[in-house]
């Protein structure tokens, strides 16, 4: 395999996103759509909250601070990655010096 055919064999949103994240390679790519991930999360969380918090007042309580912080987070991450979006089109847009 060419260097060539590495390049494209990376180029991919989510080791994009692993390595602007984290800077490391994405160990894993997922096939799955991205309401399939958010839903087996999703899943995985909220039964694991439900066994920790079966009174019903306390898992409402619960999630609603999750899903606030999710919330926080997911709007957070999208106004830097509309940042690193705008960056990106200003370095294609410059010419180059000559």
């Amino acid at each position: 395999m060419s260097y060539i055919s590495e390049i494209f064999d990376r180029a991919n949103i989510q080791q994009i996103r692993e390595f602007l994240l984290y800077g490391v390679e994405c160990a894993e790519i997922s096939d799955k759509s991205y309401k399939q991930r958010i839903e087996e999360s999703s899943k995985t969380a909220i039964a694991m909250i439900q066994a920790k918090f079966p009174d019903m007042n306390e898992y409402e309580k619960v999630t609603a601070e999750v899903y606030r912080y999710a919330s926080t987070v997911e709007d957070v991450y999208l106004e830097i990655g509309l940042q690193c979006g705008i960056a990106l089109a200003v370095q294609f847009l410059k010419k180059p010096n000559a």
